[in-house]
């Protein structure tokens, strides 16, 4: 028989549920992060790829500021607790975000009824956030997926729950964690021909969900190179979504998605660019997982791309901050 631990609604939540200071924005101070699953330091994938290395110390080392936790329905909360709380007493910020594709807790199915599936998980991850936002002393942020559905669905109705979701998702963390931001991602679209639909997979409906909602955006930059690459569709954002995005996934592609910054398929310097010469000063997280790197090369693939990132980071900043007025 299956040993049962609880769920993520299978505890309360450490702490008080309010943070420390007010009005739920991230105040800039740009950071360089990195993907990091619950468990990292027992999972044998990550051990092959950092070898006997303590591995959040080697994150600092390299200059690692923030740390952005996958979770979903099958998180187990004193497991997620645990990481942050590691994260935190490592001296590295920490963010969320949610996957909910295919199940009762995707956006597709939200209702604002208390009993609600989508809102039950989303409000929960709220309040860990806050509980990390009060451990790190510095506002935190969720990155949500907007609605995925069947290709039979009606695109409306789905991106009608996607700005219901967000606009309640902004006004209850405003109301109850004002230190958690909420995000909407820029997504992936499926394939031709694969029978589902993603909202918020191309940037006109990122930002009609972003101004609607009062949400974030996340600009992916992989998902907005394979978007470009199946559909044809702008590989660059438009003006008016530039000031909404405060949050970036960062990667290559080489015939997958979330590769290291080694093959330069993705032009993500030149987003960066875009991005930080129009004040853009919030957090870039690598998102490339530890079979990745170490499909690529190793641990030095890690490095190399980290570096990369930081580098290229202040280049832009020191050409750009005089244009906007920063000391």
């Amino acid at each position: 028989m299956c040993e049962t631990k609880p769920n993520c609604f299978g505890s309360e939540v450490v702490g008080s549920a309010s943070a420390t200071g007010g009005g739920g924005g991230y105040n800039g101070s740009m950071q360089i992060g990195l993907k990091l699953d619950i468990g990292f330091s027992r999972d044998d994938v990550y051990r092959q790829l950092y070898g006997s290395r303590e591995i959040l110390p080697f994150l600092r080392e390299l200059g690692v500021e923030v740390v952005e936790t996958p979770v979903g329905p099958e998180t187990e909360t004193p497991m997620l607790e645990e990481h942050i709380t590691r994260c935190v007493d490592a001296g590295l910020k920490l963010t969320l975000h949610p996957y909910s594709e295919g199940t009762l807790f995707n956006p597709a199915l939200f209702s604002r009824e208390e009993t609600n599936h989508c809102r039950m998980l989303h409000e929960h991850f709220f309040l860990l956030a806050a509980e990390a936002a009060r451990r790190q002393q510095c506002p935190t942020l969720v990155n949500i997926h907007a609605a995925a559905g069947s290709s039979a669905d009606p695109r409306q109705r789905l991106l009608d729950r996607s700005v219901a979701f967000f606009l309640w998702a902004h006004d209850w963390c405003r109301q109850n964690v004002p230190d958690v931001s909420v995000a909407v991602e820029l997504q992936m679209s499926p394939d031709v021909g694969e029978p589902r639909q993603r909202i918020g997979d191309r940037y006109e409906e990122l930002l009609e969900v972003s101004i609607a909602s009062e949400a974030l955006a996340c600009w992916d930059f992989g998902h907005a190179y394979w978007n470009a690459k199946r559909h044809g569709w702008p590989l660059y954002p438009p003006q008016a979504l530039i000031p909404r995005i405060r949050h970036v996934h960062c990667h290559d592609v080489h015939g997958d998605d979330h590769q290291p910054l080694l093959y330069n398929a993705v032009p993500w310097k030149d987003f960066l660019r875009l991005l930080i010469d129009s004040g853009f000063d919030d957090r870039i997280i690598l998102e490339v997982p530890p079979s990745e790197f170490l499909r690529a090369g190793g641990i030095d693939t890690l490095t190399a791309s980290l570096q990369a990132l930081r580098a290229w980071t202040r280049q832009c900043r020191s050409r750009a901050w005089p244009r906007c007025g920063r000391s």
